[in-house]
């Protein structure tokens, strides 16, 4: 059944990826030779709802991560050299059903686990979901953390991202979007 629905979430996101660093996380290094993120923390997008057998829930694609291809020198940031080997390391999410998988959707990462991004050239995307599911999933959460960092295990040795934290927020179920409506009016008669 895990195979069935790796293959059905995987090829609702089938269409080719291509880094757009208005939505992914660009990947460069400073002077200094530490790994660093641009991202506009403001543009993440709602996750949306995502049913398909084995699965119910919520997922995304988005933010990806996706090298420098120009150094950007106004912001320390340059490209990598070509024996970097960047991979992603999962350091905590807040639960609550929220689960973070690979670009090849092998199941949920656990803290400390890791995927590999690429060398010097990548354009990867995981999958943020929140598994409906998940014997952590509160209906009435549709905030979650999720804390990572990038690391070099390439010869460059560049230093790890300081630990970065995004929020992503799911597309309410229209039952659930409707008692949020319904209880709007309740909180501004409380104040």
């Amino acid at each position: 059944m895990r195979l069935i629905t790796t293959a059905i979430v995987a090829s609702a996101f089938a269409a080719p990826a291509f880094a757009d660093f208005a939505t992914d996380f660009g990947v460069g290094v400073s002077s200094g030779g530490q790994l660093v993120v641009e991202f506009n923390f403001a543009s993440v997008e709602p996750i949306p709802e995502a049913t398909a057998p084995g699965f119910n829930g919520w997922v995304s694609d988005e933010p990806g991560f996706a090298n420098f291809e120009e150094a950007e020198p106004d912001e320390d940031i340059f490209v990598m050299g070509a024996n970097a080997d960047i991979y992603f390391e999962l350091i905590s999410t807040t639960g609550d059903g929220f689960e973070v998988y690979d670009p090849f959707f092998s199941g949920p990462m656990a803290n400390g686990d890791t995927f590999a991004l690429g060398g010097s050239s990548f354009d990867e995307h995981p999958f943020w979901t929140v598994n409906a599911d998940s014997p952590d999933f509160d209906a009435s959460v549709f905030s979650y953390d999720v804390t990572f960092r990038l690391i070099d295990l390439g010869s460059t040795g560049y230093t790890a991202t300081e630990n970065i934290t995004v929020t992503f927020t799911r597309v309410p179920a229209p039952a659930a979007a409707g008692l949020l409506l319904a209880g709007a009016p309740l909180v501004r008669r409380r104040r």
